[in-house]
């Protein structure tokens, strides 16, 4: 069996050479989308493992540490992503070598759970379940006029320091986000797909973020935000748009009124490292809630405790919710 190292910084363009092969992406794909953690500067080389074959790299999966706010809770967390194996290597179980190495770190780690975004099937012979929640609500445009909410032409980001720290404030009001330095901020606005859209200074401050034409994010006033997307529907030619919220409370009357239709979503595949620390950890956001007790948990498979605990469908007490911009 092939060892697992974990990467030195000798390693960056190597495996940037690798991933872009992996994925069928173009020459640094990475470094531009997502800056804030795969620049050399800013890739974590010790969570990164690597197998190779003579001195090649032939399998790779990167373990993201994630500090999260998660709706009174302040957890540290393990995401996955970078998964991939050379096509001609696979079916070595080397993937399956990477992720278990992966999982025995989180845990050394102490980290209580972790979380990707991937095929189902992919992932759930490794314990990964699809769970958590997102609440997705369609606003329309015949939905804001009938709000009468008055368009607002906001003024394009282009790395305006002023309205960064505003960006960045409003972001961490929200009681579900990634905790992002300001330099990890900036960074994440400079996504090559990214529209970002500000109030202008008469206005009550908000943001909204498009990729593709859809919000991936947004924060501020939300009376704002609803006069942005007012105004950004025209402009794009847009005749509803997607807000999501990580639970039904988060939604204010104002959106529910302009929304056509909603749905709850999985939010991603999560994994119960420690069912001990994510009970304690995760209990702040549900506290008057019923909790399967330890005991009765332990005896339910992998699998049944992620959906007891995590599940969408089932009035679960807990929940992880992250912003599209955070994904990894």
């Amino acid at each position: 069996m092939s060892s697992v190292i974990s990467a030195a910084k000798a390693d960056y363009a190597a495996i940037q050479k690798f991933l872009e092969d992996a994925y069928n992406h173009a020459t640094d794909f990475f470094p531009l989308h997502y800056p804030w953690c795969w620049r050399e500067e800013n890739t974590d080389f010790g969570h990164t493992y690597l197998i190779r074959e003579s001195a090649q790299i032939v399998s790779l999966v990167r373990m993201f540490p994630l500090d999260l706010s998660l709706g009174g809770v302040q957890i540290h967390i393990g995401g996955i992503g970078g998964v991939s194996t050379k096509p001609s290597c696979r079916g070595k179980g080397y993937m399956s070598q990477l992720l278990q190495h992966a999982v025995d770190q989180m845990k050394a780690e102490q980290m209580p759970v972790s979380i990707l975004w991937g095929d189902q099937h992919r992932y759930q012979s490794f314990g990964y379940q699809t769970a958590g929640k997102a609440v997705t609500l369609a606003i329309s445009r015949r939905g804001l006029e009938k709000m009468r909410v008055s368009p607002l032409e906001g003024v394009r980001f282009q790395g305006q320091p002023e309205l960064l720290s505003q960006m960045m404030q409003a972001y961490h009001a929200h009681a579900f986000h990634r905790r992002r330095t300001l330099e990890e901020f900036r960074l994440v606005c400079r996504h090559p797909d990214l529209l970002l859209f500000c109030t202008q200074a008469k206005d009550p401050f908000a943001y909204l973020g498009l990729m593709n034409g859809a919000p991936v994010e947004y924060g501020g006033d939300m009376q704002s935000v609803l006069g942005l997307t007012a105004h950004l529907m025209t402009r794009l030619g847009r005749w509803t748009m997607d807000f999501r919220f990580p639970h039904w409370a988060a939604v204010p009357a104002s959106v529910r009124a302009a929304a056509w239709t909603w749905k709850i979503e999985p939010t991603g595949q999560i994994k119960i490292l420690d069912l001990e620390k994510t009970l304690t950890g995760f209990a702040p956001q549900a506290p008057e809630a019923i909790i399967p007790p330890l005991q009765k948990l332990r005896a339910m498979p992998e699998s049944q405790q992620t959906e007891a605990l995590f599940g969408t469908a089932h009035g679960s007490p807990f929940n992880i919710w992250v912003w599209p911009l955070d994904n990894i």
